[in-house]
């Protein structure tokens, strides 16, 4: 229903009301003066007021009501013809002014009565409660009201809030879960091709030795393949998120693996690991930051040493160093002698940014500059929150 609807019915219920109550002085032989069916009118069409101007219909209810008895018409009490304009003042949240009203009519009702010489026991001790108390009742129905639709308001808007909330961290885990899949896809993927790559250099380079080229073709159809596993697995991951087709986190442990390749495609490789137990998401940052940096030396070093070195510090962090003799990077030709650092800038790629934002995320800090020898990578993971 409309609120102009309903306003329309309440002021038809208080005028029939009125009407009903002026009619019953003359069911008991009393003539009445027609006129009174017009206050009764009036009274219910101020109701068509309420919502706009709640203070005012309520003063102008008591007002009209002093000038009914005045005018002399048949008694109507006092809470018939208030209590419509009390309701809505406290519904419209002006309870002080709709109190205040009651008690100004109510006293001057129970004035009124007693100066006419009516019974003091009969006036004080019935009509006031029995007028008094559903003044009382409908300005706390009206108060209760507006309190119950406020409520309900703050409700709808803490359930907008939090269903804005709950899309908003869908949206984020969204985004993560393309971040990390970006990386894995990158470090993962982008090495293997990376010693494809490499082996293919070989194979192509070794005409005069069957069995080298043999082998070197052999570790490029491997590299392929792990390419293509690890795309199967991150393909399967978009289709079914949560399945188990998320790749096995990287150890320490498969360093050895990792450098295998280029010392077989005949870079000097130097592995110092310590026997570090770190927190597996610790040693997955760790074994990325020396996966690209030996991917960025067999792309673009032109050193043929590479350095890893993994330890763990006495303050309690895993400290990773990758270092290889590729000629520092001069302003004049950018283009060459990139080594490890290859990949920080904007332009030229993602990896070590990436890596970057992981190690970042642990609390730890990553590095790759030049150095007098050729480039090297650092980073600083600490550990002591995962102990």
């Amino acid at each position: 229903m409309q609120p102009r609807h309903g306003d329309l019915l309440l002021g038809l219920g208080v005028a029939t009301a009125l009407a009903v109550v002026v009619s019953s002085d003359q069911g008991r032989g009393g003539a009445v003066d027609p006129r009174a069916y017009v206050w009764a009118v009036g009274f219910g069409a101020l109701m068509l007021l309420r919502r706009q101007h709640p203070v005012l219909v309520l003063v102008l209810t008591a007002l009209g009501y002093f000038s009914y008895h005045a005018a002399g018409f048949p008694a109507i009490g006092v809470a018939v013809p208030m209590a419509a304009a009390l309701y809505s003042a406290a519904e419209m949240g002006h309870v002080p002014a709709a109190g205040a009203t009651a008690l100004v009519t109510l006293g001057g009702a129970t004035g009124y009565r007693l100066l006419a010489g009516q019974d003091p026991a009969l006036v004080l001790g019935y009509e006031l409660v029995s007028h008094g108390a559903p003044m009382l009742a409908v300005v706390a129905l009206g108060h209760s009201v507006r309190t119950g639709r406020r409520l309900r308001l703050r409700t709808e808007q803490v359930t907008r809030l939090l269903d804005r909330q709950g899309t908003l961290d869908a949206e984020a885990r969204l985004r993560e879960e393309r971040v990390h899949l970006a990386r894995e896809l990158h470090d993962s993927i982008g090495h293997s091709l990376a010693i494809a790559s490499l082996y293919a250099n070989v194979a192509r380079d070794a005409d005069d030795d069957p069995e080298r080229r043999r082998s070197a073709l052999e570790l490029v159809r491997s590299g392929v393949s792990d390419s293509l596993a690890h795309l199967r697995r991150t393909v399967a991951l978009l289709r079914t998120p949560g399945s188990d087709a998320v790749p096995s986190t990287p150890r320490l442990t498969d360093l050895t693996h990792l450098v295998a390749a280029p010392s077989r495609a005949g870079y000097d490789v130097l592995l110092e690991v310590d026997d570090v137990r770190a927190p597996p998401e610790v040693e997955a940052a760790a074994f990325r930051v020396v996966q690209e940096a030996v991917t960025n030396t067999v792309r673009h070093s032109t050193g043929t040493r590479i350095r890893v070195r993994v330890r763990e510090e006495p303050r309690g962090h895993l400290s990773v160093e990758v270092a290889d003799d590729g000629a520092p990077v001069t302003t004049d030709d950018p283009g060459q002698g990139h080594g490890l650092g290859h990949g920080l800038g904007h332009r030229q790629g993602h990896g070590l940014s990436g890596l970057a934002e992981r190690v970042h995320g642990l609390g730890g800090r990553l590095e790759a500059r030049p150095t007098g020898e050729g480039w090297v990578v650092r980073a600083d993971v600490p550990m002591e929150a995962d102990r």
